[in-house]
């Protein structure tokens, strides 16, 4: 009888990525925002068990998670979540921001693979980065938002990096001096605010300028962009601007774009809705290992898809982002 030997070439392993914006996931009676109530133990466990229940609808093998104030909340509601209860966290705690003495949520990453090295939180600016706002004292040296990076092992012992993202939002950077009624102050502070954003997509990109070129194991990096994916800042993040494949090494491609091939009448998909207008703001961008025009590709966009229903309730326990999750496939012969 002739054994069946299974090919190598064949792309069978899948494995699923998804970014999550919680909104605002604190601990009740936690004062995480002047202008915002705290939560009541009451709406904090229905906020908790939405999001558990929102993860196993996910049903990710990784999942990044952003807007996390306390690591204790996304704890418990991964622990209560069926598909991830035994998932590593990779999180920490919101940290204060001293030029402004406000607190800032964490990203985090959660992943049911196994961790193939230890976790690495990006957080510095290179020296290459010198950016002073005006009104600033002194150039900023941080990303807005730690970026975690995560390298897990594939089912085939392939290698593959995950960071996640929460790119600065586009609100105006005001100073403590500054009226937020005066137009000039508001021109001012919305500039210093797309030079945050463009500094930290700079940060970013350096960070993966060492990471990806001549180094052919897949990454991907996903989360909250704050932004749609031709943005100057998206796109400063994935390395657009020179074309070719002779390019492909460092650059890195919109998984919703590979999957719907480019089709408009295909890119149907939302993730947050402002004055009526359905956006994409949570996006998953992957290496040239995952792109079909690639010599080195080892993995095949089976489907990238968004729950959003949830955007039409507004219940107050719910994220008001909706959350991406893309499906891969991997040869199986593949060992990066």
């Amino acid at each position: 009888m002739e054994k069946f030997m299974p090919n190598p070439d064949a792309f069978d392993i899948g494995i699923r990525v998804g970014t999550f914006n919680l909104r605002n996931f604190a601990m009740p009676n936690f004062q995480f925002y002047d202008n915002h109530d705290v939560y009541t133990v009451a709406e904090y466990e229905a906020k908790r068990d939405w999001t558990a229940d929102q993860i196993d609808r996910m049903n990710a093998d990784v999942i990044v998670f952003q807007e996390v104030f306390h690591v204790q909340a996304l704890e418990e509601a991964v622990r209560a979540s069926r598909t991830m209860r035994h998932a590593k966290i990779i999180a920490r705690d919101a940290v204060r921001m001293s030029s402004k003495n406000t607190l800032v949520p964490q990203v985090a990453i959660v992943t049911r693979l196994p961790l193939a090295q230890e976790p690495i939180w990006v957080c510095q600016y290179s020296e290459k980065v010198s950016i002073t706002p005006p009104g600033y004292n002194e150039p900023i040296t941080q990303i807005t938002r730690a970026v975690p990076h995560v390298t897990v092992t594939l089912p085939n012992d392939t290698k593959l990096h995950v960071l996640g993202l929460h790119l600065k939002s586009k609100r105006p950077d005001y100073l403590a001096s500054e009226d937020e009624s005066n137009p000039d102050d508001l021109a001012l502070a919305t500039y210093r605010s797309l030079m945050r954003r463009g500094a930290d997509a700079i940060a970013i990109r350096h960070y993966l300028n060492g990471l990806l070129q001549r180094n052919h194991e897949p990454c991907i990096v996903a989360g909250d962009f704050n932004d749609h994916a031709y943005a100057v800042s998206t796109q400063l993040i994935a390395g657009t601007g020179r074309f070719g494949k002779s390019f492909y090494d460092f650059q890195l491609f919109d998984a919703m774009r590979i999957q719907t091939k480019n089709d408009p009448q295909r890119y149907v998909a939302y993730t947050y809705i402002h004055d009526g207008s359905l956006e994409v703001l949570d996006h998953v961008f992957v290496s040239e290992e995952f792109h079909s025009e690639s010599r080195h590709q080892i993995a095949l966009v089976r489907d990238v898809y968004s729950l959003n229903d949830h955007l039409h309730t507004r219940q107050p326990q719910t994220s008001d982002h909706g959350q991406t999750v893309a499906q891969f496939l991997f040869k199986r012969g593949h060992s990066a």
